[in-house]
């Protein structure tokens, strides 16, 4: 992914590369085979989501 900027980019861009990321991270908790820290990747995944939620209230405003 390039380096973008806020000024340089529009939500359905923004929104299209937190799920292209978010995909990527889900993709990595399904195929990693080992059972120590699952409960982690679940943690990190739901932060993940959280952050991004908070992330794209601040645009708004």
């Amino acid at each position: 992914m390039s380096n973008l900027t806020l000024d340089n980019i529009t939500m359905e861009d923004l929104n299209t590369r937190i799920n292209d990321l978010r995909d990527i991270l889900n993709e990595i908790c399904c195929t990693d085979q080992n059972a120590d820290g699952e409960d982690e990747r679940l943690a990190a995944s739901r932060s993940l989501d959280k952050l991004i939620v908070e992330y794209m209230m601040g645009i708004g405003k």
